[in-house]
């Protein structure tokens, strides 16, 4: 018997590699850094980019629930697996992509296979992590792991895109990303699925099905006011960086960079962002919750004023702003998130909380397009600047005060004790 549980404990431990190299082979994207070069070639105006983008994000809110909760119900593996074929379907079509039409064709397979790992990928880390007898700073570390994973796959696919450009052509790009998108599958096969909380069977009935996913919107939205305002955060708050991932390229345009440094000015984004995702735990027991907070809520706005105002090198360099916000955000509100749901609805959680992020980009990212082409960029980062604060005022700055708090409570009981 404990032969058997060690050897059990091997495969489950093995997950965390196998599931890591997936997702560096899934975010490998070496099409991203010069990705509105691309669309442009295709014959896509900046609104039509945005346009594309909201896109996808549209087919990753529609599939985006009913995904993670088919995780739940039915496992992450398998999940993760057709998950994974999408991508390689998706990314395919890269090569017979032409024009607006036929570029949604790629965003369409991809935004299916976005909406089917991005719950699950998660959920397996955090229950293969609580098997495996892992404390509460290991399972935070495991979010920074799979952050910095994409931010080392992202930066490394980005001087990839660079050399490629360097020695070939844009197409030669297009094949290499082909290529790769074909390779997490073989990881995700190799999957083993952890031990989890079931939420029943496939034969419970649609009426209890909605009856779990109504109990899961109580859970977020009104059981407890850390957690909702956690779950609104990772919804809204996200896209204050999210929008810079498109405007960077543009703004790099038209100030002249030459295309072949697209991919090492990302690598360097990308890079950064991801050591500040593999160090967000050290930083929020440095700093505190608030700390982490107040400068995840405050840095996307200095990054978007330095683009309006600063010169090119400052602006360079202060974008950084954007992705260490990113990474330690990102990691400290997933992981106070995942901390608060049951493991049995916890890819359905994940799931939610993108729901929330593309839905929001999907009404938002169109006009931050069509601002863009209308006005330039100036206009627009300043007006980013603006909403940025905004979101800060109204969703960060109550998580604050409430975490606060619950520290407070949580100190009295501890000293009546």
């Amino acid at each position: 018997m404990v032969l058997s549980e060690k050897i059990e404990d091997r495969k489950l431990a093995g997950n965390i590699a196998k599931l890591l190299t997936m997702v560096f082979f899934q975010v490998f994207l070496v099409i991203v850094p010069i990705a509105v070069p691309f669309f442009q070639s295709k014959g896509l105006s900046m609104a039509e980019v945005f346009e594309l983008q909201a896109w996808f994000g549209f087919v990753v809110v529609l599939g985006e629930v009913p995904s993670g909760y088919v995780a739940d119900l039915v496992g992450r593996k398998w999940t993760l697996v057709a998950g994974t074929l999408f991508v390689g379907i998706g990314h395919s079509f890269l090569l017979i992509a032409d024009g607006f039409w036929g570029l949604v064709l790629f965003e369409t397979f991809l935004g299916i296979a976005v909406s089917l790992t991005s719950g699950a990928d998660l959920a397996m880390i955090y229950d293969t992590e609580i098997a495996l007898g892992r404390s509460e700073r290991e399972l935070q570390r495991g979010i920074g792991r799979l952050h910095f994973m994409h931010g080392i796959s992202e930066g490394l696919a980005a001087i990839a895109a660079s050399v490629v450009l360097i020695w070939w052509t844009m197409s030669a790009v297009i094949y290499v990303q082909v290529a790769v998108g074909w390779l997490p599958i073989f990881f995700a096969l190799t999957l083993v699925e952890p031990p989890r909380e079931s939420i029943g069977e496939s034969g419970d009935g649609l009426r209890e099905h909605l009856g779990h996913l109504g109990e899961i919107l109580r859970l977020l939205l009104l059981d407890g006011v850390i957690l909702r305002l956690t779950f609104l955060a990772m919804a809204i708050w996200s896209l204050t960086t999210f929008y810079a991932v498109w405007i960077l390229q543009k703004y790099w345009e038209v100030m002249g960079v030459e295309l072949k440094h697209f991919g090492y000015l990302w690598a360097f984004y990308m890079v950064a962002g991801g050591l500040a995702g593999r160090f967000a735990e050290p930083l929020e027991r440095r700093l505190g919750a608030t700390g982490v907070l107040v400068l995840a809520g405050l840095l996307p706005a200095l990054g978007y004023l330095a683009l309006a105002f600063g010169s090119l090198g400052v602006a360079t360099l202060l974008s950084l702003s954007f992705f260490l916000s990113r990474g330690v955000g990102v990691v400290v509100l997933r992981h106070a998130m995942n901390r608060r749901v049951p493991s049995r609805y916890r890819a359905t959680a994940n799931s939610l909380a993108s729901f929330g992020f593309r839905g929001a980009f999907v009404v938002t990212g169109p006009i931050v397009g069509h601002i863009l082409d209308l006005w330039g960029i100036t206009t627009t980062v300043v007006l980013l600047a603006v909403g940025t604060l905004g979101v800060f005022l109204s969703i960060i700055v109550p998580l604050i005060l409430s975490v606060r708090a619950s520290e407070r409570r949580m100190t009295l009981e501890s000293a009546s004790a």
